[in-house]
């Protein structure tokens, strides 16, 4: 039987956050977006990884529904998903 790797390559915008430490924020809630697995001290992001349209970051820390875009000012980074929902962390 033939294995076929799963995920696809990092989004570009996704992979500005690779190496990044982070601390999070605030978020706008929605259906698909939960933040009880964040934790509440700076963290780093070690792994990015897509399978169809989730991301799933730190092996599943963070699991978002579809590809967000990814903004960076002032210390902040914000993740916004075609959802409505946003997520938002300081740079540390």
């Amino acid at each position: 039987m033939a294995t076929v790797e799963a995920h696809q390559e990092v989004p570009t915008s996704m992979g500005l956050l690779l190496g990044k430490r982070l601390i999070y924020q605030k978020h706008k809630p929605g259906k698909c977006l939960s933040v009880e697995r964040l934790p509440r001290e700076a963290f780093q992001i070690e792994s990015i990884r897509q399978f169809g349209s989730r991301i799933i970051i730190n092996d599943g820390m963070l699991v978002l529904e579809s590809i967000p875009t990814v903004t960076e000012r002032k210390g902040r980074i914000a993740l916004l998903l075609p959802t409505g929902e946003e997520l938002y962390f300081y740079v540390d």
